[in-house]
């Protein structure tokens, strides 16, 4: 039993653990899919500050059109043969002097600092490889809006307006509120943009968006913590209920190897406990025939039914053990039936009563009250006795002294009370269990294995019917068996 209980300890450390391991993996696959998807969130974030600027670009692009034309924007870019990107933007105004028109160009060259790996090349290669690195393609379409805002901004001044309008629906679009507080800063000129009402917390986020070297736009939002969680919700719940589940397995696996082992325990009481029971009834039988074979000449009529009538009592408490071992083995058969019928209630009774005050070792005092007289009720007529005979029975066991004990039936319910030692209330919810006993205390001499109420409970469940147990410590119990 020790190397077991050592077993079972090595093995609920490794479970846990086992379990502690797959909530600890969880946590930190959890978290790292919580810092990836916040990353993506702020990735989000600047390319809408970017898709804004070239769609109020476009916006700005369109006007010009519209208005006639003024001049001519060029944007090219390259890759270096040091891995540096350049862009040019060249805006070609035409201008009217002394009535003869003249075009007048302005160029600005825009470049990125070299790759820290790059090496000269040849041109073919180094677009190559900026081909190859998706960071440098980007790189290179900011570059060219870059120089497209440079040329546009030479005819027409940026629309801060329009473009907080752009970037609110592409924050909504994102699945934001779009509260924000926007700064339009072009070298010493600051234009604010706030959503009404809103006030940035302490914890707000800082997002910048450069659309040349002379201007950048600041935004200022709250924390994206709350999006990101909605946008894990599934992998969080899927997450949190296989936890759950493993956790219930293991608790579930953990009861039953407990109950097993209380089983198995309980089945060991049990062995004891009904072979001194078995042995006890045989012993005294034994004696009570020996005495009549050795001395049945010169014994009286007194002595010699004495000793038969010890023998009876002995064997029917044999045959009621026996019969309750079979009753319980049965039960758990597919071919178990109960053998249903009327049933005239005092009629069964008085048997049971005789029995009970016959094998009493104490005396007995039984009183019945059924109404109406001659109730008659559906059950098995064996089950049934053997059930109040286990009721009746365990009423005089648990009565210290003289028992007194009330029978009373009614056409929905019959009761069975004592005045005994009673049932304390942390007991009584385990009377039923199979194998279960009642602590006596310092009391020896009520006998027993447990099987008396699982045999009642399981018979009037088979019935259809329901028990009830009523206690007070020391003032005695009542079993009620309700039918209707």
């Amino acid at each position: 039993m020790r190397a077991m209980n050592t077993r079972l300890k090595y093995i609920g450390v490794l479970v846990i653990v086992a379990l502690l391991g797959v909530a600890a993996y969880q946590a930190y696959w959890l978290e790292q899919l919580h810092f990836t998807i916040g990353e993506q969130m702020d990735n989000d974030i600047r390319e809408a500050m970017r898709v804004a600027d070239l769609k109020e670009l476009f916006l700005r692009l369109k006007s010009i059109e519209d208005n006639g034309p003024h001049g001519m924007i060029d944007v090219t870019a390259g890759v270096g043969r040091d891995g540096s990107i350049n862009a040019k933007a060249v805006t070609t105004t035409q201008v009217t002097l002394d009535g003869d028109t003249l075009e007048q160009k302005t160029g600005v060259v825009l470049r990125s600092s070299p790759q820290a790996d790059s090496v000269t090349t040849a041109d073919d290669d180094a677009f190559m490889k900026m081909l190859e690195e998706q960071i440098s393609v980007t790189e290179l379409a900011s570059m060219i809006q870059q120089g497209l805002h440079l040329g546009v901004d030479r005819f027409e001044g940026t629309r801060y307006e329009k473009y907080d309008t752009l970037l609110t629906a592409g924050l909504q679009q994102l699945g934001m509120s779009g509260e924000h507080r926007l700064l339009c800063i072009k070298t010493d000129t600051v234009f604010s943009y706030t959503t009404p009402g809103y006030v940035p917390s302490k914890t707000a986020r800082h997002y910048e968006y450069n659309w040349d070297n002379y201007g950048r736009y600041e935004l200022t939002i709250e924390p994206t913590t709350g999006l990101v969680l909605r946008e894990m919700a599934g992998i969080l719940i899927a997450s949190g209920v296989i936890i759950l589940l493993l956790g219930i397995a293991f608790y579930a696996l953990v009861k039953t190897i407990l109950k097993q082992r209380t089983l198995d325990e309980m089945k060991t009481d049990f062995t004891n406990n009904i072979t001194h029971e078995l042995k006890t009834p045989i012993a005294v039988a034994y004696a009570a025939n020996d005495a009549l074979l050795n001395f049945g000449e010169r014994a009286d009529e007194a002595k010699r039914r004495h000793y038969l009538t010890l023998c009876r009592q002995q064997l029917e408490r044999l045959s009621g053990m026996v019969e309750q071992i079979l009753s319980l083995s049965m039960e758990r058969r597919r071919q178990f039936h109960l053998n249903v019928e009327a049933v005239v209630l005092d009629e069964l009774l008085q048997p049971v009563i005789e029995q009970q005050r016959l094998k009493a070792d104490k005396p007995v005092v039984i009183t019945t009250s059924i109404q109406p007289a001659g109730l008659t009720i559906q059950a098995d007529r064996s089950h049934l006795s053997n059930m109040l005979n286990n009721l009746i029975d365990n009423a005089i066991k648990y009565s210290p002294g003289e028992a007194r004990i009330e029978i009373t039936a009614t056409p929905s319910a019959i009761s069975v009370t004592d005045h005994g030692m009673g049932i304390a209330a942390d007991n009584l919810p385990h009377i039923y269990d199979k194998f279960y006993r009642v602590p006596t205390g310092d009391l020896h001499d009520v006998k027993g294995y447990g099987l008396g109420l699982f045999y009642v409970k399981t018979m009037v469940e088979k019935h259809g019917w329901s028990i009830l147990a009523t206690s007070v410590k020391g003032e005695g119990t009542t079993f009620t068996i309700q039918w209707a």
